[in-house]
């Protein structure tokens, strides 16, 4: 089953794109409404956190049911997700700084689910993050994280042994119309 995943900025609904280098937005004239089911979803603000201001406001308050990927760009940033208690905040590693920063964000939190881009490799601004994914996964589960998003940008899934992915909860969140999910994806979004 796909689930809901819905990506918007100020206040109206977008379509996430990967352009081979950096992640943009197609905007719409559609207005974000949260579709009322129990089902869990995704939501991605492609504006994210400026001046320690999230827009969390037009989600609904459903923590359980509900991932909020605020397109961090500080680490320090993760305490207004968690203030705005909107749903299970995603901590991406796409403009995080490295593994210092990464467990600077961590201490704000023990719920916290890691989002990972990936293309062809792991794209990240910072080289800690940019090396092989089974070994990035090794290092996320060294520092108990076990519950993961990865965003697969160009449809296209990366290979991870059984073993790797054993004790991890993956979920995939995928750009493009969504191919047969992998064996080790617990849950797959697509972006509407």
């Amino acid at each position: 089953m796909v689930l809901s995943a819905l990506a918007y900025s100020r206040g109206m609904l977008v379509k996430p794109m990967w352009d081979s280098k950096a992640i943009n937005f197609q905007t719409t004239n559609t207005e974000l409404k949260i579709p009322d089911t129990n089902d869990p979803k995704l939501i991605w603000d492609m504006r994210g956190i400026m001046r320690n201001r999230p827009d969390p406001f037009p989600l609904p308050f459903n923590p359980e049911q509900t991932y909020l990927d605020s397109g961090l760009k500080w680490g320090e940033e993760i305490i207004d997700l968690i203030m705005a208690d909107r749903g299970r905040v995603i901590i991406p590693l796409r403009n995080l700084r490295g593994f210092d920063e990464l467990d600077e964000a961590l201490t704000y939190t023990e719920d916290a689910i890691i989002g990972i881009d990936w293309s062809n490799t792991v794209e990240s601004i910072s080289k800690d993050f940019s090396i092989d994914i089974v070994e990035l996964l090794r290092l996320l589960r060294q520092r108990n994280q076990k519950e993961l998003m990865i965003y697969c940008l160009t449809g296209d899934y990366p290979y991870i042994p059984a073993g790797a992915s054993s004790n991890l909860q993956i979920k995939v969140a995928t750009l493009s119309e969504p191919h047969h999910p992998p064996s080790w994806a617990k849950e797959v979004f697509s972006f509407e």
